[in-house]
């Protein structure tokens, strides 16, 4: 499964605000055989880098938050006429039930007409 660029984000940042916690909390990491020492302005560097890294990774929340809402409200749309045709088409049908006349007729050809253009449009 391939990863997607907000995923890549998200690891990448929150692997910044680790890194950035250790190098401003250090002024130098000691290992067995070497020591590193820790410049002030690294640490500042980096919390600059981290800080323009997490914004980015909100930023690409909040757009997949908008797509999300913008899919829900579009399908919310589609349920929405999709009962108003159905509606329509019982009425129709009731309606010539009660009484076969022509107006009925004619109105529940347009309405089989409407859920044919529907069942093609989806």
């Amino acid at each position: 499964m391939p990863i997607d660029f907000q995923t890549f984000v998200a690891i990448f940042a929150t692997l910044l605000v680790f890194l950035t916690g250790v190098v401003l909390s250090y002024d130098a990491l000691e290992f067995t055989s070497y020591r590193i020492i820790l410049p002030q302005w690294v640490g500042l560097l980096l919390a600059a880098v981290t800080f323009f890294t997490v914004a980015v990774d909100q930023i690409l929340r909040g757009f997949i938050r908008v797509e999300e809402i913008q899919r829900q409200a579009e399908e919310a749309e589609r349920a929405a006429r999709r009962a108003r045709i159905e509606a329509g088409c019982r009425a129709g049908q009731i309606r010539f039930q009660l009484e076969p006349s022509d107006d009925h007729r004619r109105q529940l050809t347009d309405v089989l007409a409407l859920l044919e253009e529907y069942r093609q449009a989806l």
